[in-house]
């Protein structure tokens, strides 16, 4: 059996295509959380998968800004 996988930004997420539905799915797990993704061919997978990754990797980063912006200082 040939196991697809995605790559993008050094995450690794399943491939699973349902030949009766003609649909493919995915997982990645990042933190310890499982993120889905869908899309009626291919291309469509890859795109959400990417644009789950993207969307995480600014919600870090937005999230580790505003960290930096709520340290306490002296009046």
């Amino acid at each position: 059996m040939n196991e697809q996988k995605l790559e993008y930004e050094g995450y690794i997420g399943t491939v699973n295509y349902d030949k009766k539905c003609d649909y493919y799915t995915g997982e990645v797990e990042i933190d310890g959380r499982i993120y889905t993704y869908e899309g009626d061919s291919f291309e469509e997978l890859r795109e959400d998968f990417e644009d789950i990754i993207d969307s995480i990797i600014a919600f870090d980063e937005m999230d580790d800004g505003e960290e930096d912006e709520e340290e306490p200082g002296e009046d």
